[in-house]
C-alpha cells in the first residue's frame, strides 16, 4: 500500500472578506497559510477587488480533503500553481 504524501490531500481554507460590491466568499484549496494567503489575494484581483487586504482572519484553515475529490482540471491547477479556488455563494 502506498503512503499518503501530502500532495493527496487539500487544506481547505474558507475565505470572507468584504469587496466594493459586497461580501465575497470562496475557499482556497491548497497546501498552506502562506499559499492560501497568496491565491485569495491574486483571485480578489482577478475579481477587481485586488485592494482588499486578505489576512488568516479572512482565511482561515477550516478542514482537509482528499485530493482526488476534485476534478482532473483542479488537480492540475492543485500541482501547477499550489491550489485552486472554489467560489461559493454568500
Amino acid at each position: 500500500m502506498m503512503a499518503h504524501s501530502q500532495s493527496d490531500t487539500v487544506h481547505v481554507f474558507d475565505t470572507w472578506v468584504k469587496g466594493t460590491k459586497g461580501l465575497l466568499h470562496f475557499d482556497v484549496m491548497t497546501t498552506d497559510e502562506a499559499t492560501a494567503l497568496t491565491l485569495a489575494k491574486q483571485h480578489l484581483a482577478s475579481l477587481g477587488e485586488g485592494h482588499v487586504a486578505v489576512t488568516v482572519k479572512e482565511c482561515q484553515f477550516c478542514h482537509t480533503e482528499p485530493l482526488v475529490m476534485f476534478s482532473p482540471e483542479q488537480q492540475r491547477q492543485f500541482r501547477e500553481q499550489g491550489g485552486f479556488i472554489l467560489t461559493l455563494s454568500t
